[in-house]
């Protein structure tokens, strides 16, 4: 009778002790609750007053929140969409006009694997108006690293978007503008020398030189006049010429337009000039057109380009220097802020320029 009497207390004491560790937990558990909690309250809060939109989403896809600031930029609730391929009722075009589908967005492509997805779209909002969205994506992830979700940053860029495309317009119309006036100067040109003692070839010269200025105009165009690449530059001017006999190498640079314009000429004089007298002027002669990277001694950038013909007749320095002359030398040497070098010996003529590398347009 004593022996059961001293069980049932113990177990009593043992479930009381129990109780007592259950009551710690949930103690614990509790406060833990409430940190998560105001974590979210103060996560939500700050979200609020991000000046972007924010959309959030589960790692199933299940989109389970979205600031006012989306809300206001899209001008209707937050679509609560269940999984990525229902992101389809959410509106957005390309901006070639297609849809954009549920995949395409960069919150389905973070929870795909992508880890910083960008879209720009033409999105439709709740009232039927349109306005340029910036999406950028990022994955979520929990303590142990497993991707736990996904989140968007959603930007209003209508007026930067609508401010390009008008720039795009006006380089258009400038470039028509520009290319009908190289087009009246030819003609000029043509019509001041007809009648005249001119020899025909000099005719010919004139127009191809007014014609590579121009192809250097198109391709600055094509970058707001900010810069063109040298392979570029060179492919433009030389492939014409060439006949597959000028070999170009050399990294990507891209230089700005003065140096650019000055180049495009400088090479059309060095291809025409070998195709008369130099290496391109035989069956079995080549040019080398090659330009690299450097750094001199007091740390500036440079880009240094060398012209070299082989296999052709000897060079011998002209008695008299024309046009061409002056284009190869002091002119780009005087535009790019360079120097040129030429060499004239019995393997062929050789050209350098040594000039500043432009480092924001590289």
């Amino acid at each position: 009778m004593l022996d059961a009497q001293i069980s049932d207390e113990q177990r009593l004491r043992e479930l009381e002790a129990e109780v007592q560790r259950l009551s710690k937990d949930l103690e614990a558990k509790t406060r833990e609750a409430m940190v998560a909690n105001q974590r979210v309250t103060l996560l939500e809060a700050a979200l609020e007053m991000v000046p972007v939109g924010v959309v959030l989403a589960d790692k199933t896809g299940h989109i389970f929140y979205g600031n006012k600031m989306v809300e206001q930029m899209v001008k209707h609730p937050v679509l609560h969409s269940p999984d990525v391929d229902a992101y389809r009722e959410w509106k957005a075009y390309h901006p070639d006009g297609s849809r954009v589908e549920g995949h395409e967005y960069p919150l389905g492509r973070a929870l795909l694997g992508e880890e910083e997805p960008e879209l720009l779209v033409d999105y439709e909002r709740g009232d039927g108006s349109r306005f340029w969205m910036k999406i950028i994506g990022h994955q979520t992830r929990d303590s142990l690293g497993e991707l736990s979700g996904a989140a968007v940053a959603c930007i209003d860029v209508d007026d930067e978007t609508k401010l390009f495309e008008q720039h795009q317009l006006l380089i258009k119309e400038l470039n028509h503008r520009v290319k009908n006036a190289f087009a009246v100067m030819k003609s000029i040109v043509s019509q001041s020398l007809r009648g005249q003692n001119i020899p025909e070839g000099l005719r010919s010269t004139i127009d191809k030189r007014l014609h590579a200025y121009a192809q250097a105009h198109s391709q600055l165009v094509g970058t707001a006049w900010q810069s063109a690449s040298i392979q570029q530059i060179a492919g433009d001017v030389l492939d014409p010429i060439g006949d597959n006999r000028i070999s170009m190498s050399g990294p990507e640079v891209q230089l700005p337009s003065e140096q650019a314009l000055s180049l495009s000429m400088a090479l059309y004089e060095l291809a025409t000039n070998a195709t008369k007298y130099g290496a391109l002027s035989t069956p079995h002669g080549h040019v080398s057109l090659t330009w690299a990277k450097t750094v001199d001694p007091t740390g500036q950038h440079r880009v240094q380009m060398s012209w070299r013909e082989q296999n052709g007749p000897a060079a011998n320095e002209p008695t008299r220097k024309g046009f061409g002359s002056f284009i190869i030398d002091r002119a780009i040497a005087a535009q790019t802020e360079g120097s040129v070098t030429l060499d004239y010996n019995d393997t062929g003529f050789a050209w350098t320029l040594d000039m500043p590398a432009d480092q924001g347009a590289d």
